[in-house]
């Protein structure tokens, strides 16, 4: 998932389309990614700020230290999260975990059991 992906799906398609993102230079969509960082950090806007206890299964479970449990989407979903491991911060919203910095996002359902 690109940032533009992750960002149309944070705004939701109509707000997304205003911005002309195709239309922006690199340092105003720098910009906008900048703020839009700043406000997953701080919880603006986003279902949940937390940090990573555990990542299982190769990245395709996600435990957060609120308790809450994810599972990747797809798998190169699950190799991201992967990578990112134990202790990192996250915020989760419409089905996309944020991790804040550096940014980058993956698609989760919540994990029922």
């Amino acid at each position: 998932m690109t940032q533009n992906d992750a960002l149309a799906a944070f705004l939701g398609p109509e707000l997304f389309e205003r911005l002309q993102w195709h239309r922006l230079s690199h340092q105003q969509r720098d910009a906008i990614l900048s703020v839009f960082r700043a406000g997953l950090g701080a919880g603006v806007q986003s279902g949940a700020v937390s940090t990573i206890d555990a990542v299982l299964a190769r990245g395709k479970v996600l435990i957060c230290d609120d308790g809450s449990r994810w599972q990747a989407v797809e798998q190169d979903d699950a190799e991201l999260i992967e990578d990112w491991g134990a202790g990192a911060l996250v915020a989760i919203h419409r089905q996309l975990v944020y991790r804040l910095d550096p940014y980058q996002a993956a698609e989760v359902e919540l994990l029922r059991l």
